[in-house]
C-alpha cells in the first residue's frame, strides 16, 4: 500500500499486541492510541493493516468492555476506512481486503445488535430494519446453523410485523429463497404464528401485511412436511385466531388445512369445534362461524374418521406414515385418480406388509368417486378380504364384542432385514415396498414440474388385470392370511364408507 501517510511500525505492532492481549487495560490503552494515530489519518504498513482491522473487530466481541469502549473501536473502524477510501488512487490488494474485512466487521456486530433486540427490530427505522433484513439472510445462507438461534428466527418473525409495507414485501420476497436452509421454513412460521397472536395487528397496513405473509408461508408449506414436528405446526397457526381480523382469520383456516396430518387432525379439529361453539355463543359474525364449518368439512374429508381412529394409538404409527406417504402424492396431483385407481387395483396383490395394503386400501376408496367406481371397488376389494374379515368377525363374537389386543409390528423377516441393520443404517421397509408399489408395479413416474403421472404403458395395460382374483394373488394372500386385526378393522371401515357412498349416491 503506497500512502503517504503511515506510522512508525513499532507504534503499531505495540498496538496490535495489546488489541490481542486478554487485559482489558491493555486492549483500552490501544484502543486510544490507535484512536490517536488514525485520526491524524495514519495506517500501519499494508501488511498490519488487515490485522490491526482484526485486533480491533475481537475487542468488539469481547463481552466485558463497556458500550463506550466498543463505540470508540467502531469509530476507529469507520475512520479507517475513511483513510483507505481517501487514498483510492493508492489502493492495492491489501486495501480492498482491509475493506472487506470492516464489512465483515460492522455485519458482524450488526448481527450481534440484532440477536439483543429481536423483537424491537420492527420498531427501528425503516434503513435499520432493511439492513437487518439483508444482514439476517446473509447469516442464514452462510451459516445455516444459525437456525437454531430463536433469537435470530424470532427478528425476522419481527420485521414481517413491521409497519412499514417496503420491509414486510422484502421478507415476504425473501421467503422462498430461505426455504432451502434447513428448517428456517418451519421455525418461521411458528414464530410467525405466535408474534401474531400476542402482538394483534391494529392498523389496516400491518393487517394487509399479515395477509401477504401468511400467503407467502402457504405457499412453502410443501418444504415443510418432512420436518420431525410438522405436526405441532397447524396448532401454532391455529393460535394465530386469537387475531380479531375476520381477513386474518380466513388466511389462518386456510393455512392450517395446508398442515393438516393423520397426527394433528386430531387437535386441529377438537380447536375449531371449541372456537366455533365460542363464536356461536358470542357477538361473532356468521361469516367467521361459516369459515369455521368449512375448516371442519376440509378435515373430514382430508382424514375419515377411520383413520382419526387409529391415529390415537401410537403403535399404528407406521401405518399413518404410510397413508400420508400415499396423501401426498395424491394431492400433488388431484386428476390423477382414475388412472391411480386402476393401477393400485391391478397392482394390489403385490402388497407384503399390512401398512402398505391398508393404504391402497384408503387410496382405493378416495379415487372411487362415481358410482361405477365405488361400485368396482367394493366388487374388487370384498373377496380379496373375505377371509380376514371373516376371522375377525369370529373374534369378536369370541370375546363378545371387544376389542382383541394386538401390538401392531412390521414383520422384518418379510423384507428380509437382518438383526443389526437398524444400527447401521435406519431403514423404513415401508417406503421401499410403497415406492416398488406405486412406481414399479404401477407404473407411477415423477414429472419435472414435481407432479406425477402414470406411464401410458401402464394406462392401456391396466383394463387386462383390473380385478385381481385370490388365483392370482401371492404376496396379498400372505397378508390376509395373517391375521391381522388392524388391517380387518380398517378395510371392514373402508367398505361400510363405499357402501355409505353407494347408497348416497343411487
Amino acid at each position: 500500500m503506497a500512502m503517504e501517510n503511515t506510522a512508525p511500525c513499532n507504534d503499531f505492532l505495540m498496538i496490535m499486541a495489546d488489541l490481542e492481549s486478554e487485559n482489558p487495560v491493555a486492549n483500552v490503552a490501544a484502543i486510544n492510541h490507535a484512536s490517536a494515530l488514525i485520526a491524524g489519518g495514519k495506517l500501519p504498513e499494508s501488511l498490519l493493516l488487515c490485522r490491526l482491522i482484526a485486533g480491533l473487530a475481537s475487542n468488539l466481541a469481547k463481552p466485558h468492555h463497556e458500550v463506550i469502549v466498543k463505540k470508540d473501536v467502531y469509530s476507529i473502524l469507520k475512520a479507517i476506512r475513511g483513510v483507505i477510501i481517501s487514498n483510492y488512487m493508492n489502493m492495492d490488494s491489501a486495501c480492498d481486503e482491509a475493506l472487506h474485512a470492516i464489512r465483515c466487521c460492522f455485519m458482524d456486530e450488526f448481527f450481534r445488535h440484532i440477536q439483543h433486540n429481536p423483537r424491537m427490530v420492527r420498531l427501528w427505522t425503516v434503513q435499520d430494519q432493511l439492513t437487518a433484513l439483508k444482514t439476517l439472510c446473509t447469516f442464514f445462507r452462510s451459516s445455516p446453523e444459525n437456525i437454531n438461534d430463536t433469537s435470530c428466527v424470532a427478528a425476522f418473525a419481527s420485521l414481517m410485523l413491521s409497519p412499514h409495507v417496503t420491509v414486510v414485501r422484502a421478507c415476504a420476497g425473501t421467503l422462498p429463497s430461505l426455504s432451502i436452509v434447513p428448517g428456517f421454513a418451519f421455525a418461521l412460521a411458528r414464530a410467525y404464528c405466535n408474534l401474531l397472536e400476542v402482538f394483534p395487528p391494529q392498523s389496516s397496513l400491518q393487517i394487509s401485511s399479515a395477509v401477504l405473509v401468511l400467503d407467502r408461508l402457504k405457499q412453502i408449506s410443501m418444504t415443510l412436511v418432512d420436518h420431525p414436528r410438522f405436526d405441532e405446526l397447524a396448532l401454532d397457526v391455529l393460535g394465530a385466531l386469537a387475531n380479531p381480523n375476520f381477513a386474518v382469520r380466513k388466511k389462518v383456516l386456510n393455512l392450517v388445512v395446508s398442515f393438516l396430518t393423520p397426527g394433528n387432525v386430531g387437535d386441529v379439529l377438537r380447536i375449531l369445534m371449541n372456537a366455533l361453539d365460542l363464536a356461536a355463543t358470542s357477538d361473532i359474525p356468521n361469516e367467521y362461524q361459516k369459515m369455521l364449518d368449512e375448516a371442519i368439512t376440509e378435515c373430514h374429508s382430508a382424514y375419515r374418521e377411520s383413520i382419526m381412529q387409529i391415529i390415537l394409538d401410537p403403535k399404528y404409527l407406521v401405518f399413518i406414515n404410510c397413508i400420508r406417504y400415499m396423501k401426498d402424492i395424491m394431492d400433488c396431483n388431484p386428476l390423477l385418480g382414475p388412472q391411480l385407481l386402476k393401477g393400485l387395483l391391478r397392482a394390489l396383490r403385490h402388497v407384503r406388509s399390512s401398512p402398505v395394503c391398508a393404504a391402497a386400501v384408503w387410496a382405493i376408496s378416495v379415487c372411487s368417486d362415481s358410482l361405477l367406481e365405488t361400485r368396482g371397488a367394493m366388487v374388487a376389494i370384498s373377496p380379496l378380504f373375505k377371509d380376514l374379515l371373516d376371522r375377525r368377525d369370529l373374534e369378536k363374537l369370541i370375546i363378545g364384542g371387544g376389542e382383541v389386543e394386538h401390538e401392531y409390528m412390521l414383520a422384518s423377516d418379510c423384507y428380509g432385514i437382518k438383526e443389526g441393520d437398524a444400527q447401521e443404517q435406519p431403514l423404513q421397509p415401508w417406503l421401499m415396498e410403497m415406492e416398488e408399489l406405486l412406481f414399479v408395479h404401477i407404473g407411477l413416474t415423477r414429472q419435472a414440474d414435481g407432479s406425477y403421472a402414470i406411464a401410458s404403458s401402464s394406462q392401456s395395460s391396466a383394463s387386462s388385470e383390473d380385478v385381481p382374483s385370490l388365483n392370482h394373488t401371492d404376496n396379498l394372500a400372505f397378508v390376509v392370511q395373517s391375521g391381522d386385526v388392524l388391517l380387518a378393522d380398517f378395510v371392514e371401515s373402508m367398505l361400510s364408507k363405499l357402501v355409505d357412498e353407494d347408497e348416497e349416491e343411487q
